[in-house]
């Protein structure tokens, strides 16, 4: 899937950036163009492989480029009313090779929200593409403002895109009395990174031999996220065995003969054992699976060993748990691939029990000003 990316606010931005750096170290690409729209200039600056001419510094009449210190209010205002500098990214890039947008914000600040549920809606109705947000919270949060813009820019953003990626830093970060450093947010946004990446990369190929027996191409990823709502991904990744280095194996690849002989039950078991841990081990938004309405399962890897007969296993393996019956599964298969990885996303699922915290944080902060 050919997504064009934007970053909304700090946070945003530097998701989007992880995401550059993820495509530059695999190929095929998945990025048809990328843009940051922030109040603080600073924090533009500080970018790296967004291009100059795709950040947009807006609200600079209001704060003079310094951000609107957590006041969401404010900067919805800003955005709402330069939404057409918002936009400006889209006007030369090929938006007709993208399928898909994809706007990234953290959601307890002024900017990054607001912004991206502005982008959200004006995109919808420019372009024809689906829209898809990146939400970054955090909902072990103590602080009420930041509490409070989080469920309001939450629940603008779902309901301005066709749906919501999730990613809760609080069930990532083991000490949350501690702020979180900025080293440590690159390494969070990294790992998000390589989930959204292994999605969006699955269905783009390079040559013929990276064509899976079952290909999940763009129209499987929109299907599995149709309806709304809220998603998240589970991931897991082990090391594949060594290829042939020996001068037989060298001699076989330099004439054509790339085959690899892989023991069925073995793959099977990877495959097996790599999907449960997708599904049972870290979450992008700790969930109960039962609440997800569809879900897709992308494994990637060396073509020896994508067992499409373990796959189809575990797809209803994962129909059990979550009980749903929409559940797809493709194969993407990466020759060079020094490693076996699963992804398990599950769309619309219900995050009651994860807000419930944010909600009486958001609710004290109602009642102190009463």
């Amino acid at each position: 899937m050919n997504v064009f990316c934007f970053g909304a606010g700090k946070a945003g931005g530097r998701v989007v950036e992880q995401l550059l750096q993820y495509e530059r170290r695999r190929k095929p690409d998945f990025i048809s163009g990328a843009a940051a729209c922030d109040t603080t200039a600073a924090d533009l600056d500080a970018l790296e492989l967004i291009p100059e001419d795709a950040r947009v510094l807006f609200g600079a009449t209001e704060t003079n480029g310094r951000g609107f210190d957590g006041d969401a209010e404010r900067g919805a205002a800003a955005a709402a009313d330069e939404h057409r500098k918002l936009l400006e990214p889209t006007d030369d890039a090929p938006i007709a090779a993208s399928d898909a947008f994809v706007v990234c914000a953290g959601l307890g600040g002024g900017t990054g929200g607001p912004t991206a549920a502005v982008l959200a809606e004006r995109l919808s109705e420019v372009y024809d593409q689906p829209v898809y947000g990146v939400a970054v919270f955090s909902t072990s949060t103590t602080d009420q403002q930041r509490a409070s813009n989080t469920l309001r820019s939450l629940r603008q953003l779902v309901s301005n895109t066709d749906h919501v990626f999730g990613f809760d830093t609080a069930s990532w970060v083991k000490d949350d009395d501690e702020p979180i450093s900025d080293e440590a947010y690159d390494t969070l946004n990294a790992e998000l990174a390589r989930r959204l990446g292994t999605l969006f990369a699955a269905g783009e190929v390079t040559t013929a031999d990276d064509v899976g027996a079952s290909v999940v191409d763009a129209s499987e990823i929109m299907n599995t996220l149709r309806g709304g709502g809220l998603a998240t991904l589970g991931y897991s990744e082990r090391p594949l065995p060594p290829r042939d280095t020996s001068v037989v194996g060298r001699l076989k690849r330099l004439v054509g003969d790339d085959t690899e002989s892989v023991d069925q039950i073995e793959s099977l078991n990877r495959i097996t054992t790599q999907t449960r841990e997708a599904v049972r081990g870290q979450l992008t938004i700790s969930c109960d699976i039962g609440s997800a309405s569809r879900g897709l399962l992308v494994i990637t890897g060396r073509p020896a060993w994508l067992n499409r007969d373990a796959i189809s296993q575990n797809q209803g393996w994962i129909e059990d748990q979550t009980g749903s019956l929409e559940i797809r599964n493709g194969d993407d298969p990466r020759p060079d691939a020094d490693a076996l990885s699963v992804l398990v996303l599950l769309g619309g699922i219900d995050p009651t029990a994860q807000l419930t915290a944010l909600q009486a944080v958001a609710d004290a902060d109602a009642s102190d000003d009463a």
